[in-house]
């Protein structure tokens, strides 16, 4: 069973129909081929530079001696990308102050939009808040809004 990242775009309700759901898991796409679907989900120097490191473990490989440890880099490199790499598509959804509306562990993804939906239009009736914008909120909360997602959190820190 997968987790469904809801967000939202900006100023949008919680029931608006251009929400994204980003399953937080494993990308066989990400494992084959990480520079291109980096630079696919428009991280463009992200993807950039792991083409150049995948060029030059490519080419360190021919080394006698150094196949191995380029082959393990390699399969590591692909491993971390697509492992973060639906994480990474939620970062830069969040800097262009996108609202991460909920997590909904979910089968598939249409079972995640039907708890999600059903969920929202429960809710909308007795609240109708919106939530501020990113420019806004102070940083510590958007560090407590950010904690979670990813291997790697910087926690509040600077």
């Amino acid at each position: 069973m997968a987790s469904y990242l809801i967000m939202t775009p900006p100023g949008a309700p919680a029931d608006d129909e251009r929400a994204r759901f980003i399953a937080d898991g494993f990308s066989w796409p990400a494992f084959f081929f990480p520079a291109l679907w980096l630079m696919s989900k428009r991280a463009w120097l992200l993807g950039i530079a792991v083409a150049v490191l995948q060029i030059l473990l490519i080419l360190s490989s021919s080394i006698p001696g150094a196949f191995a440890a380029s082959l393990f880099v390699h399969l590591a490199l692909s491993l971390l990308v697509s492992l973060e790499g639906p994480l990474l598509v939620a970062r830069n959804l969040r800097k262009g102050d996108w609202t991460l509306r909920s997590i909904v562990p979910a089968r598939d993804l249409q079972t995640a939009e039907e708890i999600y939906f059903s969920n929202v239009s429960a809710t909308a009736d007795r609240r109708t808040a919106t939530p501020l914008p990113s420019a806004e909120r102070s940083p510590t909360k958007q560090a407590e809004n950010s904690a979670g997602l990813g291997l790697f959190q910087p926690y509040g820190e600077r």
